[in-house]
């Protein structure tokens, strides 16, 4: 299998997680009233918040599971079986009966679904994006920002979807995308069957560089490595559940933007973030991805009060404004983080460690920015708090990585000029 044929079946999976997490988080409202009681509004949609957040708890146990057999056995088997995992967890969200059919019941399997959805994830993210920079030794910037080039696609196409549902409002369209996305992943768990194993893995088999517990190695031989992908994941997941999920709903509950316009802005915002990511990418090659990255972390230290501040404007021109600068640091670090943290790992680790980092950063920040920001703005009355909760982020990626990871990305830095 040539290498642009892998990125396109690797980068598919990591497309059709986004599509249906963005999906789903722009469906809430709708969603809020089909899975709970609808008596009040606010705490319908804490619920739905909750079950977003319930599959990234599950996501450090699909680390856990799916990186153990990747870094031991080898890449290709916790691919298909976290995509095949996925496709299942996803019909039957698309086929699951509502609250006024079955009652609670429905919140219950909902959860449930939601939870397994998580499992696959923690194993199908990270070893995409293992594999992809394993395969490409030429372009490792390029190679490693083709999973967020993806998941900034998906997000594109969840928003579309949201977007149409919405628009016709039918009682049973938003079971489409579900039901869609499970037979695209079942077609993409059909193509991975030919995938070849990376050089990497190979040669650190045939070397005797495997690890019995390769979690415990990544912990006894990474600790950078760990404190680095936890750092980007948790700038990630305040930067863009912020910035791009909660964007839409700051417009439109506190700027008074209509729903069709705060969808179209954002969707404006990651057209042009998938865009960008992988011109980012390819400059991270020609010249310096690290100082590239450390640019992108500190425009979004200073830029993110600004970005949430035109959320809320009331103006459709303005709303744009701020997702077109919201994507411009999402875009420069989205292009450079993965390479820089994978860079840390030994073969034999790679897998699980990066894995279980970024998941259980993820769980806790992930799984709970949008009730943190619900929190925030609907309960607490602070409009200004996402975007200092997306500056924090940043500033906290930013002393992470350039202090407990500082030595070896001083060394790299040097190597690159």
């Amino acid at each position: 299998m040539n290498l642009k044929k892998s990125v396109v079946i690797i980068s598919f999976g990591t497309l059709l997680e986004w599509a249906e997490f963005t999906f789903f988080a722009y469906m809430v409202d709708y969603l809020s009233r089909l899975f709970f009681s609808a008596n009040d509004v606010t705490l319908a949609r804490l619920k739905i918040y909750g079950v977003f957040a319930a599959s990234y708890i599950m996501r450090p146990i699909g680390a856990i599971i799916f990186g153990h057999i990747g870094d031991k056995y080898g890449r290709k088997t916790p691919m298909i079986a976290s995509l095949l995992l996925m496709a299942f967890a996803t019909c039957g969200i698309g086929i699951l009966p509502t609250y006024d059919s079955i009652g609670g019941v429905s919140s219950f399997l909902l959860i449930i679904l939601r939870m397994i959805q998580g499992i696959a994830v923690g194993g199908e993210f990270n070893g995409a994006t293992v594999l992809l920079t394993e395969y490409d030794k030429r372009r490792p910037f390029l190679a490693g920002s083709w999973t967020a080039f993806a998941s900034s696609a998906g997000m594109a196409l969840g928003s579309l979807a949201a977007a149409i549902v919405s628009f016709f409002n039918g009682s049973f369209l938003w079971r489409i995308p579900f039901l869609l996305s499970a037979i695209i992943a079942l077609f993409a768990v059909y193509l991975r069957r030919d995938m070849k194993e990376t050089d990497d893995f190979r040669l650190a088999k045939e070397n005797n560089e495997l690890f019995d517990v390769p979690i415990s190695a990544a912990w006894r031989h990474n600790k950078a490595g760990l404190a680095c992908t936890a750092a980007f994941s948790i700038f990630v997941s305040v930067f863009v559940y912020t910035g791009n999920i909660y964007y839409k709903t700051m417009a439109v509950s506190v700027g008074g933007l209509p729903v069709e316009q705060a969808a179209t802005a954002v969707m404006i915002g990651v057209m042009l973030n998938t865009v960008l990511i992988p011109i980012f990418a390819y400059m991270a090659d020609r010249f310096n991805g690290y100082k590239l990255c450390f640019i992108g972390l500190f425009l979004a230290l200073i830029l993110s009060p600004l970005i949430m501040s035109l959320a809320i404007s009331g103006n459709f021109a303005y709303t744009v404004l701020g997702q077109l600068i919201y994507s411009i640091p999402d875009a420069t670090v989205s292009a450079t983080a993965f390479t820089i943290l994978l860079r840390q790992f030994k073969t034999g680790a790679k897998y699980s460690g990066s894995g279980l980092a970024w998941s259980i950063s993820t769980a806790i920040f992930g799984g709970t920015t949008l009730m943190v920001n619900e929190l925030l703005v609907g309960r607490l009355n602070l409009p200004v708090g996402p975007g200092l909760y997306m500056s924090l982020s940043a500033l906290i990626c930013l002393i992470t990585v350039g202090y407990v990871c500082g030595n070896q990305l001083k060394s790299d830095i040097a190597r690159n000029d």
